[in-house]
Order: structure tokens, then sequence, then C-alpha cells
């Protein structure tokens, strides 16, 4: 029995690949939204995967996502606040458990024939763990849950990798580690993915902090609080070519491998400013 899942920013593109009678089909779609000038912006993201011939597509044997260089974690989202147990979600698959630590929701549609005739809906939620694990800098956990009764499949509690790239990797500064399978109720199910759609709109932080509201001759007169607000990714570099790059490796069985890289211009992140080191000007 194997298991199956596509998360986090699944950078599909159309790719061909060798089957019986027909093609391994992939598609994408992203946009970035709700653009903050403290830094802060939500991910949208759907992709479709299907065979030509109209049988299921092949099940996928692992996935990796790579991020621009200088998207890099905040450290000050490094600590138990953020975390999630996902011990905890095992006994009780309720995403409130990790209120604190998720990031991104969003839903999969699974095909589970021949065993089940009728795609298998489901909903997914990730959230930061802690890291260590394989050389990483954070964990993720992942919980996928079937949206009604199912023969097929009910729920499960994955968990994936955040890892720096080599210094090789010109273009990327991090990859994600995705876990790929589900655990079916039945040992004759399997399940492939039909399509998925995630909304990511990241951690952020608010505090108040003192500031001085009036100074005078060097000195201030009169302080007060303000909200200061910061995102769990920094702002990636811009490069010379004005894009900064995603990336994707997904390996199938028995299907060809599919690896693309998608380029984003900086003008996506053009309002966000102050942000220091890594910022893409407004």
């Amino acid at each position: 029995m194997r298991r199956l899942l596509i998360s986090t920013l699944l950078l599909l593109a159309v790719a061909p690949a060798q089957g019986a009678q027909g093609k391994l089909v992939g598609e994408f779609d992203a946009a970035i939204r709700n653009v903050q000038p403290w830094g802060a912006y939500t991910v949208v993201a759907s992709g479709r995967v299907y065979d030509t011939t109209g049988a299921p597509a092949p099940r996928l044997a692992n996935a990796t996502v790579h991020f621009p260089r200088g998207a890099s974690l905040r450290s000050a989202f490094l600590s138990r606040r953020y975390w999630c147990d996902g011990s905890k979600l095992l006994t009780n698959p309720d995403p409130a458990l990790c209120r604190n630590a998720q990031f991104a929701t969003g839903s999969l549609l699974l095909d589970a024939r021949p065993a089940i005739e009728d795609p298998v809906p489901a909903s997914i939620w990730l959230f930061l763990e802690r890291g260590g694990a394989h050389g990483s800098q954070a964990g993720i956990v992942i919980l996928v849950r079937a949206n009604e009764r199912s023969p097929a499949w009910n729920f499960d509690v994955l968990h994936g990798y955040l890892i720096r790239e080599p210094a090789s990797a010109s273009r990327f500064g991090y990859r994600l580690e995705l876990p790929t399978t589900l655990q079916p109720l039945l040992p004759q199910v399997t399940l492939s993915l039909i399509s998925m759609n995630l909304r990511i709109p990241g951690l952020r932080q608010s505090r108040r902090v003192s500031v001085c509201l009036r100074r005078a001759h060097g000195r201030c007169l009169r302080r007060g609080k303000r909200t200061k607000r910061s995102f769990w990714l920094r702002v990636p570099r811009c490069p010379r070519g004005h894009k900064v790059a995603f990336g994707a490796d997904y390996a199938f069985l028995g299907a060809n491998p599919i690896s693309k890289q998608r380029d984003v211009s900086c003008s996506r992140f053009q309002k966000t400013k102050g942000q220091g080191k890594g910022e893409i000007p407004g």
C-alpha cells in the first residue's frame, strides 16, 4: 500500500511521459496576492494531473520544491510558538490544534479507480514544526483529511523538510522535500492525484513596540506604541535579470520524471519596502 500527496507550491508544467497509449499531462497556475508594504504576500496555486487515455495518473514517488535565493525563513518563526506537534493530529485530526503553526490550506481531488469509481475529495493543512532532521532548518507537518466517509481513505499526518540548497544551486536558496503517499484503508485501493488548490498566506507576527513620537535636541520628549509586523519569509533577492526562480522535481512510478523551473518577475513584490538585505525595491 502506498500513499500520495501533492502539497505547498506544486510547480507542475505540461510534460509528456511514456505510457501504454497516452501521455501524462501536468498543469499548473499560480499567482501572488495581497502584497503588503511590510513584506507579506499570499500565494494562490492550482494544479491538475491526468493521462490522455482517461486512465488514473501514475502515483508520485517523490517531490521537491525549490524556492528563490533569499526567500529564507526568519529566525523569529523558528520557535516553539510556531511549531505543530504532529502526534496530536494523529489522535485528533483537528487543524485548530496547530493554529499558530498553520501557513497554508487547500484541497485535493484523488483518483481511487478501479476500486472506487467516484473521485475522493480531501482538504489539506500545512504547519511548521521543529527542524533538524535530514539537516533541515524547519520541518513541515501536513494534515490530509477526506471530506466525506469513504472506503478508500480517512486521513493522514505526514512530515516534510525545509533544507538549505547547496551553493551550486545559484538561483535557489531552499528546497522543500515533501511526503508523497497516503495510506488507503483497503489494500486493493491506490490513490492518484487529479487536482489540487492551495492558498499560502504564510505566518505573520504582530507585536507592540515603544517608539519616540516627538524628539527635540537629540532627546525623546514623548513616547508611544506602534504595531510592528513581520512575515515568515524574507523577500527574495532580485537578480540582474529581474526575475526570481522557483523549481520543482517530480518522480512518478512507471513514468518519466518532470523537472521544471518557473521565473517570476520581481515586480510581483514591488509593494514591499524596508525588508533589509534581499529587498526588492518598490
